[in-house]
C-alpha cells in the first residue's frame, strides 16, 4: 500500500458551560529536506500547513466547575490498493479535562499549541519560518536548545540521550495556508533521526505547560522517528499513520493539572 497525501487536523470541541470551538492545523504528509551545503552544513526542512487558530479562555463561575475540551486529529490518507486507489481517514480524540475548580480559577487553552522536535544536539542555529499564500513570510519562535519541557503534575519531558529540544510556537499565525521552513546547521553532512511531537497549550490557576497530542506521550522513547538522510537534490520523508492498520477511531482521556 502506497501513502499518498495526509492531513492532520486538531480540532477544539469545548464542553458543558464553554463556547464551542473548532480550531486546529491541517498538515501535508511529506516532509521536504535538502541539504544546503556549507560548513557546517545547512539543513532545510519544509512541510505545508494550513491553521484555524482558536483559544478557549476565561474564568471558572462556579466552584466545582470542570473544564473540558477535546483536541482532535484527523488523518486523511491517499491510497493504493488491489482495487485502485482509495482513502483512509484515522480519527484520534484526546479528551482533555479539569479536576473541579474553584470558582474564579483562570483557564487558557490552545490545542494548536508549540511543536516540539527533537534534534541531535550538534544541530545549532535553529530557526523556523511561515510564507503564506502571498508570500509574506513570517518568523516563529524558537526555543533551542532545551533538554526538558514541563508537562502536567510536575512531570517534565525530557530530551534523549544525544538529543536536544527546539520547541517551535506558531500560535503568532493567523488563519490561512502555509509552507513552514525548519533550517538548523549539523557539524556533518549525515543520516540523522528525529521526532516530532505536536501539543495543547494548556494555562490554568497558576499551572503551565504542554500536554502532548500526537503522539499522546510522556517519555520521547515512545515516539516514532523519522530517518532523514538529506542531500543537495530535494528528497521527502512521509509522516507515518496515526496507528497501525487500517483502524479509523482511536481515542485517550487525561486530566489537566490546575495549580492554585
Amino acid at each position: 500500500m502506497a501513502l499518498g497525501r495526509l492531513r492532520l487536523i486538531l480540532a477544539v470541541l469545548a464542553a458543558i458551560g464553554l463556547p464551542v470551538l473548532a480550531s486546529g492545523c491541517a498538515f501535508e504528509s511529506q516532509i521536504a529536506i535538502q541539504l544546503l551545503g556549507g560548513a557546517p552544513v545547512v539543513v532545510k526542512q519544509s512541510t505545508k500547513l494550513d491553521v484555524t487558530p482558536q483559544r478557549a479562555r476565561g474564568t471558572t463561575t462556579r466552584a466545582g466547575q470542570v473544564v473540558r475540551i477535546d483536541c482532535s486529529i484527523t488523518g486523511i490518507y491517499d491510497v493504493d490498493d488491489p482495487t485502485g486507489p482509495a482513502v483512509l481517514v484515522q480519527l484520534y480524540v484526546v479528551h482533555l479535562r479539569t479536576r473541579p475548580l474553584p470558582r474564579g480559577t483562570s483557564y487558557q487553552l490552545d490545542c494548536a499549541g508549540p511543536v516540539i522536535v527533537e534534534l541531535p544536539t550538534d544541530a545549532s542555529d535553529i530557526q523556523a519560518t511561515a510564507t503564506d499564500a502571498s508570500g509574506l513570510r513570517t518568523a516563529l519562535p524558537v526555543q533551542a536548545p532545551l533538554s526538558a519541557i514541563a508537562l502536567a503534575f510536575g512531570k517534565r519531558l525530557r530530551a534523549e540521550p544525544g538529543m536536544q529540544f527546539a520547541v517551535v510556537g506558531q500560535s503568532s499565525l493567523s488563519a490561512g495556508s502555509y509552507t513552514v521552513d525548519l533550517a538548523f546547521s549539523l557539524l556533518a553532512a549525515r543520516t540523522f533521526r528525529e521526532k516530532v511531537v505536536h501539543t495543547a497549550l494548556v494555562s490554568c490557576g497558576r499551572s503551565k505547560y504542554v500536554q502532548p497530542i500526537r503522539p499522546l506521550v510522556t517519555n520521547m522513547r515512545r515516539t516514532r522517528a523519522l530517518t532523514l538522510q538529506p542531500s543537495a537534490n530535494e528528497t521527502s520523508v512521509f509522516v507515518p499513520h496515526l496507528f497501525g492498520g487500517i483502524r479509523a477511531y482511536g481515542q485517550a482521556t487525561r486530566t489537566l493539572s490546575c495549580a492554585r
